[in-house]
């Protein structure tokens, strides 16, 4: 009984296949009967303007559509299969990391879809006549799938998953000497034993996304470990340890510097002792190097940058560059390694930093009138937040030359943007866990740079929009954002002479000055359009331990999806002209919230209407 219902079953699918074929067949037939009848010219007419049929892009078929329509098409897609995020297990413990966790970070999948709709509906119209016939006709018979420039950020990714997993991730810990150096008593060295760790393997895994990506269709991913065993285990440095205990019983250290002198505890000393890669006993830069400079504190002072001031369009002074001074701890370190003993006093090896620019470098620049401006409001940010900003704005922005034909880059402008460097963190969501990001409120300063750039005429040579809209940089259309290592904001100084940068906070009000030499380009700019407005998702609860039981803290607000563009158009003095347009797409986003549960309660991510 079975088998003769299996067998009607088959006899079914292949009808319903040769009907398939035999309908494509009849339909290229015809088609080719049009074509050969001289309707070349007729078909062609039919899809002027639009994407001929047959053509694909992530899945998704274009027949017929304009280039706007097919870029709206493709929004939809992209926004309805990145909303569900990516999904991940790991020892049958399963997360899903959202693609977008901070309004100042760009997605984690990203796709060049102006590009795609360009090379879709250029099927069909790149060849001669008989190609482009072969090509229509192709397209028809087995759709022709067109490629997606697709940017993943694998490094975010994998930050996500360690996050999420760090119970599971425990890192390898080498074994170290420990050693007890109590005032009045002889220094003792011990030794704590190895642990191994494991990390996450990641062999495959951005692979298979990048897979589902080009079909838009993303499936839970399945997490393997990897073992890290220690580098230096206990047996590599019992045998050490009358060595250490040697170096302990040395003469006192000390340093000098401008007649003062800095003497080096037994207890400080012993924070230093470690092994090299040889089983050397020595001393272990970092630890010195931060001993040192708590010491002596005093010391080092910051370069900084000259300053200019402006007044009713015209410059009035200009603030010299500053002299830094620095300690150079390697070549600090370098005898007390190879000539203590002997001696066991040694000199701070401090350097001079100067900043870039110098108060008679102004009239060599050849800077000369405010030539652009951009502005941003900041207002009812947090407080880490702004702590970022005034760092940005009067530590790294004010008083930054740009040279003629120089491509400036927000990013290395900036610099490395961490704990270490003076960045505050801002809470964020990584999976189903808060952990702080440092740089929270740096697209306020890629924003600003961006309106300066524009309102300025400068070409701009990379810049991206936010996944959704942010209330600080409204008007919608004319952000930028930037995260480490990519996107980045560019734009080339074509002026053929030196651009400072004036920047300055007035209230919440950021303002971004291009100060230079005006070269007659005439500068106009259209109102940005704002159309296809989408509305917010339901509001997103993750639960957490780092809050009281009940409180409640949101780290996003909810946002309508929409689309955005405007137009630039730049007219140089000897009569070229530049037009740009800047199109932005902003997915509907949910307001993310935190809510308190009590200790070792911790439970699942749920979703409640707002």
């Amino acid at each position: 009984m079975s088998s003769t219902k299996e067998k009607k079953k088959i006899e079914k699918t292949v009808v319903k296949s040769a009907f398939g074929w035999l309908g494509a067949i009849v339909g290229v037939l015809v088609l080719i009967a049009v074509l050969a009848g001289g309707g070349v010219y007729a078909y062609t007419r039919i899809y002027s303007n639009r994407i001929y049929p047959g053509v694909r892009v992530l899945g998704v078929r274009l027949d017929g559509l304009t280039k706007e329509e097919a870029r709206k098409q493709l929004d939809k897609a992209v926004d309805a299969s990145l909303e569900k995020g990516l999904t991940f297990a790991l020892d049958g413990q399963q997360t899903n990391i959202q693609i977008s966790s901070n309004s100042d970070l760009p997605d984690l999948v990203r796709f060049d879809l102006n590009d795609a709709v360009d090379k879709a509906y250029q099927v069909g119209r790149q060849n001669a006549a008989v190609k482009i016939v072969l090509e229509i006709l192709a397209a028809r018979i087995h759709p022709k799938s067109v490629p997606v420039k697709t940017e993943i950020d694998d490094e975010r990714i994998k930050q996500a998953l360690e996050v999420q997993y760090a119970e599971n991730l425990p890192a390898p810990v080498d074994a170290t000497f420990a050693i007890e150096a109590k005032p009045g008593t002889e220094p003792k060295v011990k030794v704590i034993a190895d642990k191994n760790g494991q990390v996450l393997d990641m062999a495959g895994v951005f692979e298979k996304l990048r897979q589902q990506a080009s079909i838009l269709a993303f499936q839970p991913i399945t997490l393997r470990v990897q073992k890290i065993p220690a580098k230096r285990h206990a047996a590599d440095l019992q045998p050490l340890i009358d060595k250490a205990e040697e170096m302990l019983h040395r003469p006192s250290l000390a340093f000098t510097y401008d007649n003062k002198t800095y003497k080096i505890s037994t207890s400080t000393l012993a924070g230093w002792i470690t092994a090299d890669e040889s089983d050397n006993v020595t001393l272990d830069n970092m630890a010195f190097a931060s001993s040192i400079r708590m010491l002596a504190k005093n010391v080092e002072v910051e370069s900084k940058n000259g300053n200019l001031q402006t007044k009713d369009g015209k410059i009035v002074s200009f603030t010299a560059s500053t002299v830094g001074r620095k300690i150079n701890i390697e070549k600090t370190l370098a005898p007390v390694l190879t000539s203590w003993p002997p001696s066991s006093t040694f000199p701070l090896i401090v350097e001079e930093e100067r900043g870039e620019i110098t108060g008679s470098d102004l009239e060599q620049y050849g800077i000369k009138e405010l030539i652009g401006v951009g502005k941003s409001n900041y207002g009812n940010s947090p407080p880490n937040r702004i702590k970022n900003i005034k760092k940005a704005v009067y530590e790294k922005v004010n008083g930054v030359l740009i040279a003629p034909g120089e491509e400036f880059s927000m990013l290395k402008t900036l610099g490395e943007v961490d704990g270490a460097h003076g960045w505050w963190p801002e809470l964020v969501i990584k999976g189903d866990k808060t952990t702080p990001e440092f740089g929270g409120g740096l697209c306020q300063i890629g924003t600003t740079m961006f309106r300066a750039a524009v309102d300025t005429g400068l070409p701009v040579t990379e810049r991206r929009n936010h996944s959704y809209r942010v209330s600080y940089y409204e008007p919608a259309g004319t952000d930028a954002t930037i995260y480490e290592p990519s996107p980045d904001f560019k734009f080339m100084n074509d002026t053929g002479k030196y651009i400072i940068l004036n920047a300055y906070i007035q209230g919440t009000q950021i303002f971004f000055e291009m100060w230079g030499t005006k070269d007659g380009r005439q500068v106009s700019q259209t109102k940005p359009r704002i159309y296809n407005i989408v509305p917010a998702p339901p509001t997103k609860l993750t639960e957490t331990e780092e809050l009281e039981p009940g409180k409640k803290k949101c780290t996003e607000s909810a946002h309508a999806g929409a689309d955005a563009e405007f137009s630039t158009t730049v007219e140089y003095a000897d009569g070229r002209k530049r037009e740009e347009t800047f199109s932005s797409h902003y997915r509907p986003w949910q307001a993310v919230c935190l809510i308190g549960v009590p200790k070792g309660t911790l439970g699942s991510t749920t979703s409640t209407a707002q």
